[in-house]
């Protein structure tokens, strides 16, 4: 692991993005654990998809060999990504964003439903799928 330049980024060994969607996955695990269980502040369950995600563009990332801002902005993440490469969904799943920041310390105005979580579970998968075949077209997935 190197600093680039600016030191808002990283550029890291391209071996590192399978680690890095191990960790993905595993993140997208403890949503769907969340989604099935009782009494739970649903903001969690949807902070650890947009984890997931997260991790998911950045192990892209990674397996481009492109530096990797370290922001939580899954909108930044999406723009570095290559237009041969873009992600399902586009800037959409950018509306996570407020998981990983101000809906983690406070509830806000519009409290979530376990159905839109289904929802975004769905998208999440699509996305570490296709994280994986980013992976694989690098050569760097099985």
């Amino acid at each position: 692991m190197e600093m680039s330049p600016s030191k808002q980024e990283m550029t890291f060994n391209r071996a590192y993005a399978a680690e890095l969607l191990r960790i993905a996955e595993g993140d997208y695990s403890t949503a769907l654990a969340l989604q099935k269980a009782n009494d739970i502040r649903i903001e969690n369950a949807f902070y650890m998809a947009q984890q997931a995600i997260e991790k998911a563009l950045k192990s892209v990332l990674v397996a481009l060999g492109l530096p990797v801002p370290m922001v939580n902005d899954l909108g930044i993440l999406i723009a570095r990504i290559p237009a041969a490469h873009e992600p399902p969904f586009g800037y959409e799943l950018s509306e996570l964003n407020q998981y990983a920041a101000i809906r983690r310390y406070e509830e806000g105005q519009w409290t979530p439903k376990v159905e839109d979580f289904s929802s975004v579970l769905s998208k999440t998968r699509l996305m570490l799928d296709w994280a994986r075949s980013v992976q694989v077209s690098q050569n760097l997935a099985p």
